[in-house]
């Protein structure tokens, strides 16, 4: 999918490309009450497929891309609570990218609304 949408993008980053696509499809019915606009944003054909690829990236990333932001905070907490274990990747539309795993969210239960409500949160972006 092009990478020139308007809105928020949240990527479940996983090495069993099934699993990402059933925890990102999770994650958009959760969204979704909260952003009619929610959609799945799925690799492009012939793009990265997994771990199985030698050579290749070890995850595959399937997002949801929104355009609620701040609005679904709450939701995403919740939900990565759930899974400790998970890592997502939260992209705004200025580019700036936050890694975020379910232990770190829980532990400081703020830091996506920061990094979603700011402009660049010092230490938080990476690309």
């Amino acid at each position: 999918m092009p990478d020139h949408h308007t809105g928020y993008r949240i990527s479940v980053v996983d090495e069993d490309p099934l699993r990402a696509r059933k925890e990102a499809r999770e994650l958009l019915a959760v969204l979704a009450e909260a952003d009619s606009t929610a959609r799945l944003d799925l690799p492009a054909p012939g793009g990265p497929v997994g771990a199985g690829d030698k050579g290749g990236p070890s995850a595959e990333t399937v997002g949801v891309l929104l355009s609620a932001g701040s609005l679904v905070v709450g939701l995403v907490q919740t939900w990565l609570a759930r899974v400790p274990q998970r890592t997502i990747v939260v992209k705004r539309p200025d580019g700036a990218v936050l890694h975020l795993t379910g232990k770190e969210a829980r532990e400081d239960d703020s830091l996506i609304e920061r990094f979603l409500a700011d402009g660049g949160d010092e230490g938080t972006t990476a690309d």
